[in-house]
């Protein structure tokens, strides 16, 4: 018997053909792929709720920060806006402060508004409001 004729024998037998069909390979492909998209959009979904997360803490501490510095100072803020432009944590910022006056002339209410400036557009967007009280004590 002929080698030719011993692979033609096991052929038919089912014993030469081991591995995957084009057709398994092809599905395994999609398969994968399909699981690699859906990881890329997960990730990028992450990363951009920690940049929000980031952007959202940052701008908390400014708000914070700008409501103690005008309650240690030894005066009484007069109302009006203030507007200052900042930079903290490699990022720049717009904070903009309200002094309004109360009933009671003794307390003044503090408004800080903190704005994100986007790079290179030089766009703001506002990320963070808070409301305080400040005495004349």
């Amino acid at each position: 018997m002929s080698k030719r004729e011993m692979m033609n024998h096991a052929s038919r037998a089912g014993l030469a053909q081991t591995g995957f069909t084009l057709l398994e390979v092809l599905m395994a492909l999609v398969f994968f792929a399909l699981v690699g998209v859906v990881l890329q959009q997960v990730t990028a979904s992450t990363v951009g709720q920690l940049q929000k997360i980031e952007l959202k803490t940052l701008s908390a501490w400014i708000a914070e920060n700008k409501l103690s510095e005008i309650r240690l100072a030894k005066s009484l803020p007069k109302a009006r806006q203030y507007k200052e432009d900042i930079e903290f944590g490699q990022f720049d910022w717009q904070l903009v402060t309200q002094v309004k006056t109360t009933n009671n002339p003794d307390i003044n209410r503090v408004e800080v508004e903190v704005f994100h400036i986007t790079p290179g557009a030089g766009d703001t967007r506002k990320t963070y409001f808070m409301t305080g009280f400040v005495g004349r004590y």
